[in-house]
């Protein structure tokens, strides 16, 4: 009994376990199947969303567009050739202007360019007052350049050559008196070891004393007459020199008394008809030549009221002078008229009198100047001309001391020890005097060199002072012709054409060399320029026919690709299409927008633009694969290796391992990358 309900509550309990075993197994299974649905949920919600669509074939147009303005192909720049301030724009941009027509009228003014070279001017003038007087220029070079005496190339040539002939002859004489004083000191060195080593008959000694006295005698006598020579030589170059100063001195003494006569009333002047009249001093000729304008002036006025003109004094003489027929005059014009003439004539006289005096009066301080330095130039060559009056000939011992020796040769024929003595202070005295002579002569040299580099800085600053005399001279011719240019001018059009740019409005100045205006000359066409990509390139071919953006606002517009070359602002990424423009509602600066390529073509696979990509690898898509999972399908990015065919603005038609029913993704909410799982947007 008891075993009984022992088993019967072991069996009750068993069965107890295996309810709540069943029972824990399925509460497990729902939580874990719960769990699995709301974790791929939640999973798929982070997932990245994509937009698809079918790879499908089509039909790609690949047109290549853009934007550019229109330009000239040959345009006519008009260059303002210097700085003016514009007075008025006389046309705009679009008028069409024929040759010559004006473009700008420019204002009544000095140029920046005759500004710089009146600048350039003063500062020739200043250079050229610096060299005359800032450089120890001789006074005889100032007056042949104040004067326009200047020397020619074979006047120069020639003073050139004399002073090297000159000096050359100096210097051979040098070489000459070295030679001998070399031949001496050898021979007297030979002389000396043959008496030590040989015996010389006493009659030898005897010829030989009388041999070195003529030779001595002959080489002081030929010594002096050279010295002779070269100081006579030098005494009448120097008083030529004299007698040159001496002239320029008495010259400029004549101008000094004539403006001093002006001063002082006394001078004499001979007027236009060749009359002599006395001028009085320079505040009588100031005062004569201000009452004759005064007179003159109310001669004008009478004039213009007798005749009913407007005259200037110059416009009134010239207008009466041109007359070919007096009597068309009235009586009292015909008497305005000759009195102005009178009057005219008489103001003439005192104004050319003025002038010269002015002129006379102008230099007196620089001719006194110039007198002075003259005068010291003249006392110095004179100084220069008693130094060389007081140098005398210096004769050696040669031949007293020869004598000598023959004397002492008949006295002491025997005693060759005392000739042989003698001989040598016969050498040593001819070498004494061959060193004298050297000394003269390398002195004669000196002196010539010296005045050698003072001729040659002369011609230097003569010929310096020359050159800046002429830049002076062009300057001012320079100056005359821009003068001439300065009032009323206007910049006008070269050619015929359209204006297609204005650089200046009213009140702007021009800069010299810079392009002012642009002309489209008659009968050429324009040129459209597109920057594109080297890929975009490849897609057209010269000889293109481009379509226009707004096409039926362009009524005869042609526009045909010409040129493909490099982009000047990005070389090597791309290229510059370059277009034929032609059409009469085309102008310069216009912006055209144009596309140009390829005709349509069906092509297998096509798909949107935006499903390709590119990485180092190469182009490539992203197609969606699906995977079957326990509760629903998964979503895998595949990548696929593709080669562009061609696109256009939409499509682009492509190459790949594909077989044509795939989905290919165009978008997503998130980077997608291949082998990860998306999510596909279900709208």
């Amino acid at each position: 009994m008891g075993k009984e309900r022992f088993k019967a509550m072991n069996q009750e309990e068993g069965r107890k376990r295996k309810e709540w075993v069943k029972n824990a197994a399925i509460v497990f299974l729902t939580i874990m199947l719960i769990l699995t649905f709301f974790s791929n949920t939640i999973m798929n919600y982070s997932l990245p969303e994509v937009a698809t669509q079918y790879v499908q074939s089509g039909t790609i147009t690949a047109k290549v567009r853009g934007t550019g303005n229109v330009e000239a192909s040959d345009p006519y720049n008009i260059v303002a050739k210097e700085s003016r301030v514009i007075a008025s724009v006389a046309v705009k941009q679009g008028d069409e202007v024929e040759k010559d027509e004006v473009i700008y009228y420019l204002e009544d003014a000095e140029s920046q360019e005759l500004t710089d070279a009146e600048a350039e001017l003063e500062e020739l003038k200043l250079t050229y007052m610096k060299g005359l007087f800032g450089n120890n220029v001789s006074s005889d070079i100032i007056s042949k350049v104040a004067s326009g005496r200047t020397d020619g190339f074979s006047a120069l040539q020639t003073r050139v050559a004399d002073m090297q002939n000159r000096l050359d002859t100096a210097q051979a004489r040098v070489k000459e008196c070295q030679d001998a004083l070399e031949s001496l000191t050898l021979q007297s060195t030979i002389n000396a070891n043959d008496a030590t080593i040989n015996t010389i008959p006493e009659e030898n000694e005897k010829a030989l004393a009388t041999t070195e006295l003529s030779d001595a005698q002959t080489a002081q006598a030929n010594a002096e007459a050279a010295f002779n020579r070269d100081k006579s030589e030098r005494i009448a170059e120097l008083n030529s020199r004299i007698e040159e100063k001496q002239k320029q001195i008495a010259d400029l003494e004549t101008l000094i008394g004539s403006a001093e006569s002006i001063a002082n009333s006394k001078t004499i002047e001979t007027n236009d008809n060749g009359d002599t009249v006395s001028s009085g001093g320079i505040e009588e000729i100031e005062k004569r030549e201000k009452l004759a304008k005064e007179a003159l002036e109310e001669k004008r006025k009478a004039l213009n009221a007798a005749s009913g003109n407007n005259f200037t004094t110059e416009e009134a003489y010239s207008w009466i002078n041109s007359l070919s027929d007096w009597n068309s005059l009235g009586e009292g014009a015909q008497i305005a008229a000759s009195e102005f003439k009178v009057a005219y004539a008489e103001y003439k006289i005192a104004y050319d009198l003025l002038s010269n005096a002015v002129g006379t009066l102008t230099g007196y301080s620089s001719n006194q100047e110039q007198l002075r330095n003259l005068n010291q130039e003249l006392q110095e060559l004179q100084s220069r001309l008693n130094r060389v009056n007081a140098i005398s000939y210096s004769p050696g011992d040669s031949v007293k001391d020869a004598q000598a020796k023959l004397n002492q040769a008949d006295k002491n024929l025997s005693d060759k020890t005392n000739a042989n003595k003698q001989a040598s202070v016969a050498y040593q005295n001819q070498i004494a005097n061959a060193e004298a002579a050297l000394k003269n002569a390398q002195a004669v040299y000196d002196l010539l060199k010296e005045e050698q580099e003072e001729m040659n800085a002369d011609i230097n600053a003569e010929l310096d002072l020359t050159k800046v005399s002429k830049d002076i001279a062009l300057k001012q011719e320079e100056i005359a012709k821009l003068k001439e240019k300065s009032m009323g001018a206007a910049i006008t059009a070269p050619v015929a054409g359209t204006v297609t740019s204005l650089t200046y409005v009213a009140g702007e100045t021009t800069n010299p060399e810079e392009t002012a205006a642009v002309l489209q000359v008659e009968g050429k066409g324009f040129i459209l320029k597109v920057s594109v990509t080297n890929e975009q390139a490849r897609k057209v071919q010269v000889g293109d026919t481009a379509e226009l953006q707004n096409a039926w606002y362009y009524d005869d517009a042609q526009v045909i690709l010409s040129g493909i070359k490099p982009d000047p602002d990005n070389p090597g990424q791309n290229k510059l299409l370059e277009f034929d423009v032609t059409g009469s509602s085309i102008q310069a600066g216009q912006a055209l927008s144009i596309s140009v390529g390829q005709r349509s073509s069906e092509y297998e696979f096509v798909v949107p633009n935006s499903a390709v990509r590119e990485d180092n690898n190469g182009k490539f898509i992203l197609i969606v694969e699906s995977k079957s999972g326990p509760l629903s399908n998964r979503y895998i990015a595949t990548r696929v290796d593709v080669e562009v065919l061609a696109s256009d603005d939409n499509y682009t038609a492509i190459s790949a391992g594909l077989y044509g029913y795939e989905y290919v993704i165009t978008t997503s909410t998130k980077p997608v990358e291949a082998g990860k799982q998306v999510r596909l947007n279900e709208t």
